[in-house]
């Protein structure tokens, strides 16, 4: 076993200097008498992030640094050089970035009833009467009438897959909100097929439930009929023209793309609504970064998964901990660290 850090070296990992480059100064550091590589972030972050504390999956080595291959290089090399292996982790908050980040997506795209709603700081009561249990997201130029009304706001449809846009933000589109423009696409196309999937996504569990067995019968039944739908549209070209037809009509309309956007579980603002209750815990005052719940046992075990690997195949013998400040109880998280990894050494 390695001993305890003695002297660090802090390396900060980018796009232009990842695990790769890092194994080639590992002679160099050892050299120089370093006992422990002190790495930045590196779990998968926004991409091209310069600093890593933007995390966006946490099951997932960055891939902008080489992957997970890369990452084997690197370790292998420490070793090699009798060099301890420091990891900085960020518990504390993950970046909302798109579909970049798969649990948030998840989130917009099923509401309370998404697998992840638990996992973040969200206060689903906290939305004006005229929205429950909607995510304020603020981040439009302009109010979104008048972005609506430009015609900013336009929803593109692939397959059987459908995204909200605006500019460079993207917004997932819920499944049981789709019944309209799949009923008028199978009346246009006269396909019994897709009027089928059209009416079975309309008993899809609503996004309010929470209960584990209907929000699993959800994601369940979602998935199934995004599958098909997919297969409908490769097999039959007439009906993805007709689903693209009704996708066109809703982007001129702007009152029917507004019933479209309210019916999601999400509500668009523009940015300066962010200086109110936007409804979830951000880090600081920065609204793209939201709150996690790492006291839920669940949640901490989905994002400690990768680095108690490492730790119980040797790779790295040190956690340096992100803002454990900002955790709702510091103590019982490093307790939980502690619990989980005995022998690991700890800072903050």
């Amino acid at each position: 076993m390695l001993p305890k850090p003695l002297s660090t070296y802090r390396l900060q990992f980018r796009p232009s200097f990842g695990f790769d480059q890092a194994a080639e100064i590992a002679d160099y550091l050892s050299q120089l008498g370093i006992s422990h590589l002190y790495a930045s972030p590196y779990l998968q972050a926004v991409s091209g992030s310069t600093h890593g504390y933007d995390v966006v999956d946490p099951t997932c080595l960055n891939a902008d640094l080489g992957g997970s291959e890369a990452h084997d290089r690197l370790c292998s090399k420490l070793q090699s050089c009798a060099l301890g292996h420091i990891v900085d982790l960020v518990p504390n908050h993950m970046a909302i970035a798109g579909q970049q980040n798969p649990w948030w997506w998840d989130v917009l795209k099923n509401g309370p009833s998404s697998r992840y709603a638990t996992y973040f700081d969200i206060d689903w009561e906290s939305s004006e009467e005229r929205w429950p249990n909607k995510i304020l997201l603020p981040v439009l130029q302009d109010h979104y009438g008048r972005v609506l009304e430009k015609g900013l706001l336009q929803l593109t449809h692939n397959a059987g897959t459908f995204i909200l846009h605006c500019h460079e933000h993207l917004f997932p589109i819920d499944a049981s909100s789709l019944v309209d423009l799949l009923v008028g696409a199978s009346k246009a196309c006269g396909c019994e097929q897709l009027l089928f999937l059209a009416e079975s996504h309309a008993y899809l569990p609503k996004a309010t439930v929470t209960d584990r067995q209907a929000v699993e019968k959800r994601h369940r039944n979602e998935a199934v009929l995004k599958d098909l739908l997919a297969r409908l549209c490769r097999e039959r070209p007439e009906v993805s023209t007709a689903i693209d037809a009704q996708v066109s009509h809703l982007n001129e309309n702007a009152d029917a793309l507004d019933a479209l956007i309210e019916r999601q579980n999400y509500r668009l603002a523009r940015w300066h609504a962010a200086s109110r209750d936007l409804g979830y815990r951000r880090f600081f005052d920065v609204k793209d970064l939201v709150g996690l719940r790492v006291e839920n046992s669940e949640v901490f075990a989905a994002c400690h998964a990768l680095p108690l690997a490492w730790v119980k195949e040797g790779r790295v013998q040190g956690l340096r901990i992100d803002h454990p400040d900002g955790l709702r109880d510091p103590t019982a998280y490093f307790q939980s660290l502690r619990q989980t990894f005995p022998h690991l050494w700890i800072a903050a």
